[in-house]
């Protein structure tokens, strides 16, 4: 979900199934706390979907990389 700027306000499920398999995707989010709820939502998702999620975060930026790979 993003504002009108482009910004997520946060990261939802609907966005990491938008996550093609081997493809890496970023989100810009507008503080840490939205990164680090962002990096929780995903390892947790990631058992619903039946795949592994690979996340890097950068708190400087407030941004998160997500790469969606196979088991």
């Amino acid at each position: 979900m993003a504002d009108e700027t482009g910004k997520a306000i946060k990261l939802t499920r609907d966005d990491l199934r938008s996550i093609d398999v081997g493809k890496t995707k970023t989100f810009y989010l507008p503080d840490a706390k939205a990164c680090d709820n962002g990096k929780a939502l995903t390892y947790q998702f990631q058992n619903l979907m039946g795949c592994k999620f690979s996340v890097k975060t950068d708190y400087t930026a407030n941004t998160l990389a997500i790469t969606r790979n196979a088991i």
